[in-house]
């Protein structure tokens, strides 16, 4: 198995026995079929092949969030203080050992990930390295799970692999506290950081979302014009 950094990303390529590769092509397959459309684009379906990719990144998160030892499983990503803070323009981060990543990839990251940051000043100095702070105990990730029970965008109800978001993100001033919390799937969880959506939490525990546009978004057929 072939696994290289590239500019954008990593490029896989593996040769596989034909019983095991029949295995690993169902299993992907499997959690491949669970993973929603986007609401953006209802006219294109997801490609097969990043439905794929996905699948296999809920896998491998999956084995390095049960990992007991928190440095074997911590990443590490190198960032400058506005980038995290959202500043317009700011400069990309970068996966320590691996490539660069975009502004709101950090921000996504360092939402809901076992994550060590280091801030660092215009000349790659050290400010500050990140504390776990932003991770939520285990009492309180069993308080939200039992609370919103599977992911909390309309019409996705799935319970594997979410993600705890921080609805006023950690790194602008967000508590790690139950009324700032929301239970989110990784792709409707990239849809917020990447995507620019937005949502709130109510009192009755209800959910809104909204799209990048500012119009609330509801489950069901897209109004005309989108």
């Amino acid at each position: 198995m072939l696994l290289t950094p590239t500019a954008p990303g990593f490029e896989l390529e593996a040769e596989l026995p034909a019983d095991q590769g029949a295995i690993v092509a169902t299993a992907l397959g499997r959690l491949a079929e669970a993973i929603p459309a986007s609401p953006e684009d209802r006219n294109h379906p997801y490609p097969a092949e990043a439905r794929r990719a996905d699948a296999l990144v809920m896998v491998c998160s999956g084995r390095i969030a049960s990992d007991p030892d928190p440095d074997r499983a911590t990443l590490v990503v190198h960032a400058r203080a506005e980038t995290l803070g959202g500043v317009p323009d700011a400069p990309n981060a970068e996966i320590e050992g691996g490539p660069v990543i975009a502004p709101q990839t950090a921000q996504r990251l360092a939402c809901d990930a076992r994550l060590q940051v280091v801030t660092e000043d215009e000349g790659a100095n050290p400010l500050a390295l990140g504390r776990l702070t932003r991770t939520p105990s285990a009492q309180m990730l069993r308080s939200l799970r039992y609370r919103d029970r599977h992911c909390r965008f309309p019409g996705c109800a799935r319970r594997r692999f979410t993600n705890a978001h921080h609805i006023v993100f950690w790194s602008r001033g967000g508590r790690t506290d139950l009324d700032n919390l929301v239970l989110v799937c990784g792709f409707h969880h990239r849809l917020v950081h990447e995507g620019g959506w937005r949502l709130s939490l109510h009192a009755d525990a209800t959910v809104r979302w909204f799209r990048p546009s500012g119009v609330r978004y509801r489950a069901g057929p897209a109004p005309p014009g989108g």
